[in-house]
Parts: C-alpha cells; sequence; structure tokens
C-alpha cells in the first residue's frame, strides 16, 4: 500500500473520531453544566456494565473479519452468525441481572437503564459487522462521515434531553440516537448483504477466535473499568462522578488514536507477512506514536488547573484537577499499547492479549480497592497510573516479545524514551505562569528533541518545510 493511501486514510479515521470526541465532550460540557455529579456517577455505573456486556457483541465478529476477509463467505456468515447469536443470549443475561444490579448500588433505575441498554447492544452489535466489512474494504471516508452524523444525533439527543430535564436518562436517549442512526448509516454504504449460516467447516475456528477475542476483552474490561466500579462501590455516586469527568478529558485524546490505530493498524499489518516487516512497522509506530503524544499529554497537565475548571465546568468540579495527573499518565500507556493489540490481532494472536489482560486484572483490582479505602479517587487513579500504565506496559511486551522472539529493548525505549524528553519542559514550566506554560513547554521540548532524538526532529522539519513550499506554490485557480 502506498505511503499516499496510508495517510490519507489515516487522516479520515482520525478525523472521525476526533469529531466524535469533539462532540462528546461538548455533551459532557453541556450535561456538567445542566446536571449534578451524582447524577454522571449513576450513568457511570450503567456504562460499566453496559461495557461489560458488549465485550460479547461488538467488536469481535467485526475483528475476524477484518483478520480473515471477505473472500470466503463461510467465515463471514459464520462470524455474523454466532454474533447475532451471543447477541441474543447476552441480552437475555442484561434483563435478568439488571434488578440485582441495581439492588447491589442501590440505585433502583440502573434497572430501567440496562433493560434500556439491551437496544442499544443490538444495535451495537449489528452496526459493528457492517463497520467490519468497510474497514476490510478500506472505506474510512464514508466511515468517517457516518460518525460524524450519529454523532451530531447523539449530540441533539443528549442535549435535547437534557434540557427537558430528564437527567441521566439524557445519556440514554442520546446514545439510543447515535445506534439507530450508526446501524442505518453503515448497512447502507457497507452494501454487504449478511447470512444467517453457521458452517461445520469453519465453526471451530471462528468461535476460537471469538473465545479468545473475548478473553482479552474481558481482561481488558476489568482494567478499564474496574476503577469506576470500586469508586462507585466503596466511595459513592459524587465521587464517581467527579472520576468519570476526569476519565473522559483524560482519555479524550487516547481514543481518537486508539481508533485510529486499531481501524488502520489492524488490516495493514495483517497484510504484512513477514515477521520482520511486522516488527519493524510496529517499531516504527510506536516510536512516532510516542514522541508526537507525550507533549498533548504534558499539555493537558500544564493546563487543566483549578481556574481551568471552574471556566469550562464549573466549581463544582474541581475536585478532579487532583485525579487527572495519574489519569493521563495511564492514558499515554494506552495510546503506546494500541499498536501492540493490533498487531496480536493482525498475527491471529488475540490469545497473547487475552493471557497478558486477565494476568494483570486480579492485580489491578486490588490495588483500585486498596487505593479508594487509602486515598480516594486521587488513589485510585494513582493505582491505574502505576498497575495499568507502568506496570500493564512493561509486562504486555515483555510478553508479546517472548512469544515473538522479537527484540524487547527496542520497544521498551520506544515507549519511555520520550517521557524523559518532556520532563525538563514540565519542571521549568509548571511555575510559570498559566498561558506561559505550552509555550515555555513546547520549546524545550523541541530542543530536547533536536538533540536526543534528532533522527525524528529532522524527519519531522522536512514534512513542515514540504507542507510549507505546497501551500506557498498552490496557485488560485482563475
Amino acid at each position: 500500500m502506498k505511503a499516499t493511501t496510508i495517510l490519507k486514510n489515516g487522516l479520515w479515521i482520525t478525523y472521525a473520531t476526533f469529531i466524535m470526541r469533539i462532540f462528546a465532550f461538548g455533551s459532557s460540557l453541556v450535561l456538567a453544566r445542566l446536571l449534578e455529579p451524582s447524577d454522571f456517577g449513576i450513568i457511570g455505573i450503567a456504562y460499566v456494565f453496559w461495557s461489560f456486556f458488549t465485550l460479547f457483541t461488538q467488536k469481535v465478529a467485526s475483528n475476524f473479519i477484518i483478520y480473515k476477509g471477505l473472500e470466503n463467505q463461510k467465515y463471514v456468515n459464520t462470524a455474523y452468525s454466532i454474533s447475532l447469536v451471543f447477541g441474543a443470549l447476552i441480552g437475555l443475561l442484561v434483563i435478568a441481572t439488571a434488578p440485582l444490579v441495581s439492588i447491589f448500588f442501590n440505585e433502583p433505575v440502573l434497572t430501567w437503564i440496562l433493560i434500556a441498554f439491551v437496544f442499544h447492544l443490538n444495535m451495537a452489535c449489528l452496526s459493528f459487522l457492517h463497520t467490519g466489512v468497510m474497514t476490510r474494504q478500506m472505506k474510512y471516508r464514508a466511515m468517517a462521515n457516518i460518525n460524524l452524523v450519529s454523532s451530531i444525533m447523539r449530540l441533539l439527543g443528549t442535549i435535547g434531553a437534557a434540557f427537558l430535564g430528564l437527567s441521566y436518562w439524557s445519556f440514554v436517549i442520546g446514545d439510543a440516537t447515535y445506534w439507530i442512526f450508526n446501524y442505518a448509516l453503515n448497512r447502507h454504504y457497507s452494501g454487504y448483504k449478511f447470512r444467517f449460516q453457521i458452517d461445520p467447516e469453519v465453526k471451530s475456528e471462528v468461535i476460537s477466535f471469538y473465545l479468545g477475542s473475548v478473553g482479552s476483552g474481558f481482561g481488558s474490561y476489568i482494567n478499564y473499568n474496574l476503577d469506576s466500579f470500586t469508586v462507585g462501590k466503596i466511595l459513592g455516586n459524587t465521587n464517581l462522578g467527579f472520576y468519570n469527568l476526569a476519565y473522559q478529558i483524560t482519555t479524550a485524546i487516547s481514543r481518537i488514536l486508539d481508533s485510529a490505530i486499531n481501524q488502520l493498524g489492524m488490516p495493514i499489518f495483517a497484510q504484512l507477512s513477514d515477521d520482520k516487516e511486522q516488527k519493524n512497522a510496529l517499531l516504527k509506530v510506536v516510536e512516532q506514536t510516542a514522541i508526537l503524544t507525550v507533549p498533548i499529554y504534558s499539555l493537558i497537565f500544564l493546563m487543566m488547573d483549578s481556574q481551568v475548571v471552574t471556566f469550562i465546568f464549573g466549581a463544582k468540579w474541581i475536585p478532579i484537577c487532583k485525579v487527572i495527573p495519574g489519569l493521563l499518565f495511564f492514558s499515554y500507556f494506552s495510546v503506546i499499547n494500541a499498536p501492540l493489540y493490533s498487531m496480536m490481532i493482525a498475527k491471529g494472536r488475540p490469545d497473547i492479549n487475552a493471557k497478558v489482560n486477565l494476568q494483570i486484572a486480579p492485580i489491578a483490582v486490588l490495588g483500585f480497592v486498596f487505593a479508594a479505602y487509602q486515598g480516594g479517587i486521587v488513589g485510585v487513579s494513582l493505582s491505574a497510573a502505576i498497575v495499568l500504565g507502568f506496570g500493564w506496559n512493561i509486562y504486555w511486551w515483555w510478553t508479546a516479545c517472548r512469544q515473538l522472539n522479537w527484540p524487547l529493548k527496542q520497544f521498551i525505549i520506544a515507549n519511555f524514551f520520550p517521557l524523559l524528553l518532556m520532563l525538563p519542559g514540565i519542571i521549568i514550566a509548571f511555575n510559570l505562569p498559566l498561558l506561559a506554560r505550552p509555550f515555555k513547554f513546547l520549546i524545550i521540548y523541541v530542543i530536547s528533541m533536536r538533540f536526543f532524538a534528532s533522527r525524528y526532529f529532522f524527519l519531522y522539519q522536512k514534512k513542515i518545510n514540504q507542507l510549507s513550499n505546497r501551500l506557498i506554490t498552490v496557485k488560485p485557480k482563475r
């Protein structure tokens, strides 16, 4: 695949996810003004269980289609059929367990919110099947426009319901609007006709991939959601509301980049047949991702203080300021691990992802519980940074490199070296006036790149010069 094609597709994916996150942030901004932290806490608990149930329905069949391709309809239809069966069973499980969840958290309304999520669950399942088809076909422009329209409709639905005084139900209504439009548009633009067919010849292979992906997803679910579960149960809905908003702010960038890397990287990695090519491609992606994302997270850390939070969200949200630093550290490593996750799927080895996620999960749970009792929401955020940031990252790369006989040292340097580059800028800029911080940090970070990462400094300098020359030489049409 040509570099220009890869860049073009990557821009479409980044644009689509960026638009989704901007509208999500806009929605959170309005709702933060209209609702109380406890309302955010209630819906935060519901989303923890939504994330669990979607492990079995959303992206499993989509990933299999990306991995296997569309040439053999037996595989595609079997993946589609198994996904629908699991979706129906999970929907029944949600309905059966919803009252128990509401009793456990002493929130009766959770029963009805989770039952409403069954509709979202099935719509998401159908939508992601068509997304898998379009990803394999690399119809990224269509996917970007679909996400744009769906996100606009979610924003309108959520804010409209909030202005009508529907509190946490605003999130449910907004999500329902999103999935209805998303499924309808994905089905139309994919143009693929699925058939309900479970072929006995390929069933075992599909189920094996399915279980490996679910196992990986289950471990990820625990690691990404048990912090919110712990906060909600031990510290209450108001604290969960603070934690949930801080989590949305700090993970907005990681979700954009994760989506771009997974949607673009997975099919490209899968088309690289040589193991050495795959290793080199992964290393290059990790190096450049780390170099470019470190300054973004550093700027969020420097700028997100009590004055900014009060101006944007209101004074009632000031407690999130102490939670943000730990979650930023966790979010950075989430971005860095995304290419590795995609590579394992592309190599047909979701079992490696599952192994790491499931092994680190018990440690994460114990860390969250201990941290919640000892340090409240700040303690939980620090536990996420240490266990799921530093610890999870090291162990995941060590396990994958050992399984694939790849050099661990190269990847560890790529992961951590940019963090060393940012330290001088953070230390110097932190005590400066708020508006001066970003400029001073960026100057120092660029200087550090020039002396300690000159290869990428000159690479980006060359790209910027080329772009500038193109803009200068473009003549307006008469």
